[in-house]
């Protein structure tokens, strides 16, 4: 966490007025819609809408003021069943793109049959995005799970959000609920904040162009 901190003081001298984008911060799921559920009964999207109203008040910090998608344990579709979840999708895509210079942040949490699998992921949509979400997931492994060796990967195809966004921008799942070790961290609001911090000190650096391809067109 003091390494962590150390970098937070630093950014403030490399983030440039004229960044380019605008963070457009989607914690998924919500409402109707809870998403993954562990055995417990722990839900997916207050753990997304935590650590991303987290992320955004660590954003704010450094003057960067982003857009939420959702601010509260609501969906954006009325209603339920599958014309909801769609509809709920698509006004999210809708906030997305009428946002000038949008960056994508999407915040989700994984599920897998097999509960040896954790640690956090990044996906990125865009090769302008892959080098924050290689800082993402350096930033994490370094600061909160040195035992993580996970890859970045592009975001499938299938994911509705990031396939209908006219913008770049990274996926962030940030454990596996199914996972025991990760549930109790993700529960915690120390480990929130410090997965938020690792998402903005990475975002910070990309706008700042101290990253490799940050300043590439997507």
């Amino acid at each position: 966490m003091k390494r962590l901190a150390a970098l937070l003081i630093a950014i403030p001298l490399l983030v440039r007025p004229a960044a380019a984008h605008t963070p457009v911060i989607d914690a998924g799921h919500g409402g109707f819609d809870g998403g993954a559920v562990s055995s417990s009964g722990v839900i997916e999207s207050g753990l997304n809408l935590s650590i991303a109203l987290k992320t955004a008040d660590a954003m704010r910090l450094f003057g960067v003021e982003p857009v939420l998608v959702r601010e509260t344990d609501s969906a954006l579709g009325e209603g339920s069943g599958r014309s909801a979840k769609s509809a709920d999708l698509k006004r999210r895509v809708e906030i997305i793109n009428s946002t000038d210079d949008a960056f994508l942040i999407s915040i989700h949490q994984n599920m897998f049959g097999d509960s040896r699998y954790g640690g956090a992921h990044i996906f990125y949509k865009g090769e302008n995005a892959r080098p924050l979400a290689e800082a993402i997931q350096a930033d994490i492994r370094a600061q909160l799970d040195p035992s993580n060796e996970r890859v970045i990967k592009p975001v499938a195809s299938s994911v509705y959000i990031f396939k209908k966004a006219s913008c770049a921008g990274v996926l962030a799942e940030c454990g596996f609920l199914s996972n025991a070790r990760d549930l109790e961290l993700l529960g915690q609001d120390g480990h929130q904040k410090k997965l938020a911090l690792a998402i903005t000190c990475a975002y910070l650096r990309y706008e700042s162009g101290s990253l490799v391809g940050s300043t590439e067109e997507g």
